[in-house]
C-alpha cells in the first residue's frame, strides 16, 4: 500500500471515527458529560479506530489481491469490521473497560452495543470510499484529453 494512500485512509478514518465516537459516547457510563467533553475524551479512541481501519484494509487487500474485486474487498472489509467489533466489545465489557447505559441499543444475538458494531461495519467502508475518491480525481487529472 503506497504511503500516500495509507495516510489518506488514516486521516479520513480518524475524522469519521472521532465524529462517530463523540456523538455516541453518551451511551457509555464513562463518557457522560457535555459534547465538548466527549469530543476531547474520544480523541484516543478515534486514533485507535483509525489504526484499526487501516489494519482491516491491509488484511483484506492481502487476502483479496485482485484490484478488480473492489466490491468483494469492501464487503470483506465490512464483514471483518463486524466480526472484530463484536470480539472487541465482548472483551472490553468482560474486562470492565467500558459500560453501556440505557442509551445503547443491544444487538440481541451477540449481546453487544449496536453503535460500536455499526461503527466498525460501516465506517471502514465509507472511509475507503472517501479515501479512494481522491485516487479517482488524481487519475482523471492525468488522463489525456479526448
Amino acid at each position: 500500500m503506497p504511503l500516500q494512500e495509507a495516510l489518506r485512509i488514516l486521516v479520513v478514518a480518524f475524522c469519521l471515527n472521532w465524529i462517530w465516537e463523540a456523538t455516541h459516547a453518551a451511551a457509555y457510563v464513562e463518557s457522560t458529560g457535555t459534547f465538548w467533553f466527549r469530543l476531547r475524551h474520544c480523541l484516543p479512541m478515534a486514533a485507535t479506530d483509525a489504526l484499526w481501519t487501516q489494519a482491516l484494509w491491509v488484511i483484506v487487500t492481502a487476502l483479496i489481491h485482485r484490484p478488480d474485486y473492489r466490491w468483494w474487498r469492501l464487503a470483506a472489509l465490512a464483514a471483518l469490521g463486524l466480526a472484530t467489533a463484536i470480539v472487541v466489545e465482548h472483551v472490553a465489557l468482560a474486562g470492565g473497560r467500558w459500560t453501556y447505559n440505557s442509551l445503547m441499543p443491544i444487538v440481541p444475538i451477540v449481546h453487544v452495543g449496536l453503535w460500536p458494531v455499526a461503527q466498525m461495519t460501516v465506517l471502514p467502508v465509507i472511509t475507503l470510499w472517501l479515501a479512494s475518491a481522491q485516487d479517482g480525481l488524481e487519475n482523471e487529472e492525468h488522463q489525456p484529453p479526448d
